[in-house]
């Protein structure tokens, strides 16, 4: 929708003495004009300036279209009603309300936005350090999730404790519904994604290692500056502890599975006698057994006295290399080039090489391949978990 920059933007009255083409009687005021048109020439209005007046443009600022017609001494309105017009004239401190307002061009009155916003932040920015010097609780007074809020409305200091974590515990509820019920168009909104920096306009590999370093919050190194040796590691190997048990048996951990891969394991557990069915980790069974370097690995089947893996790939998710070629994208949620086919090879070769770092032998298994040979797939497992 364009603006029309042309548009007259004065209601201006029709010239006075306005002479009547139809028999050059004179009128010196639009109202007796008015009068003479209804009663005399009983004439619509419009009709009649349209045909004997159109003193100036009739179009909408905004859109173009024709105005609305007010008068036959003013003519038309540089406004149409359509509601969308009607809002952006409305609105002064926007640049084509600025436009409209002052009848300037766009670049004129772009100027004069920023002006007047960086006017509006030095105002806003002095009163509320003013404000904040008065009162330094002035923030935390006016948000509802803070307890000085609700004390500040005269609950005691109990009451307003349960009034802010009730707050909390809504504004949480909402965005977790908001952003599950459509997950992928939400991902931006998540410091914990790469859309997130790719949407604010950095390229995908800065975007990739500002995620890297949103992530690095919490390290060894970290643990050790801030408590000395001794303390700092008693601190990450506690918080590491609690951090996988977290992850594995609460269901936190996000590395998903399919319920086909554990039919395959729990048949695979049977060949093992009970005492050694302690040792071995899946999903359905326990957990998956975590590893971490800079990245944080599931494994899908683990034997641990035996140093054995089994991963359990989605012809999908994995981008099955007889399946797709390296620029594919088979992805089901990730389309874009950071999640095609060799990327995702890439990764699933860091996560076998940290495995094999630790001492674990690693057998991949397609999920196509088992489908198609189930009771050779087992026997292939079997064989790779007793040899």
């Amino acid at each position: 929708m364009g603006t029309n920059i042309n548009a007259a933007k004065r209601y201006k009255d029709i010239n006075l003495p306005f002479i009547c083409p139809l028999n050059n009687r004179t009128f010196n005021s639009t109202k007796g004009l008015s009068v003479y048109v209804t009663k005399t020439l009983k004439m619509d209005h419009k009709q009649y300036y349209d045909t004997y007046i159109d003193h100036r443009d009739r179009s909408c600022f905004f859109c173009g279209t024709e105005g609305l017609f007010m008068s036959v001494g003013k003519g038309y309105r540089n406004l149409c009603t359509k509601s969308e017009c009607l809002h952006k004239s409305n609105i002064s401190h926007s640049v084509e309300g600025i436009m409209y307002r002052s009848f300037v061009s766009r670049e004129e009155a772009e100027k004069l936005f920023d002006v007047e916003n960086q006017k509006q932040l030095q105002k806003r920015k002095k009163t509320n350090e003013e404000l904040r010097k008065i009162d330094p609780l002035w923030d935390k007074k006016r948000s509802r999730n803070c307890k000085e809020f609700w004390m500040y409305k005269g609950f005691s200091e109990e009451d307003s404790i349960l009034k802010s974590v009730e707050v909390m515990s809504e504004i949480h509820q909402k965005t977790f519904l908001k952003f599950k019920s459509d997950p992928l168009k939400y991902r931006s909104k998540n410091t914990t994604t790469t859309e997130y920096y790719l949407k604010k306009g950095y390229s995908e590999d800065i975007a990739i290692k500002m995620l890297s370093d949103r992530q690095s919050t919490f390290s060894k190194e970290i643990c050790i500056g801030k408590y000395g040796e001794e303390e700092g590691l008693n601190i990450w190997n506690d918080r590491q502890i609690k951090w996988q048990k977290s992850l594995s048996k609460n269901g936190n951990a996000k590395g998903g599975y399919s319920k086909i891969s554990q039919k395959l394991f729990w048949d695979l557990l049977m060949t093992y006698s009970e005492y050694e069915r302690i040792d071995v980790f899946f999903h359905t069974k326990n957990y998956e057994v975590i590893l971490k370097s800079k990245s944080i690995y599931l494994y899908d089947f683990t034997d641990t006295k035996r140093m054995k893996m089994i991963e359990y790939n989605g012809d999908q998710y994995h981008a099955n290399p007889y399946i797709y070629k390296p620029d594919d994208t088979p992805h089901p949620y990730h389309k874009t080039k950071k999640y095609c086919a060799s990327k995702i090879w890439e990764k699933d070769e860091n996560k076998i090489e940290l495995a094999k770092f630790n001492g674990y032998e690693v057998l991949v298994v397609w999920d196509s391949e088992y489908r198609k040979n189930p009771k050779q797939t087992v026997e292939k497992c079997i064989e790779f978990l007793n040899n």
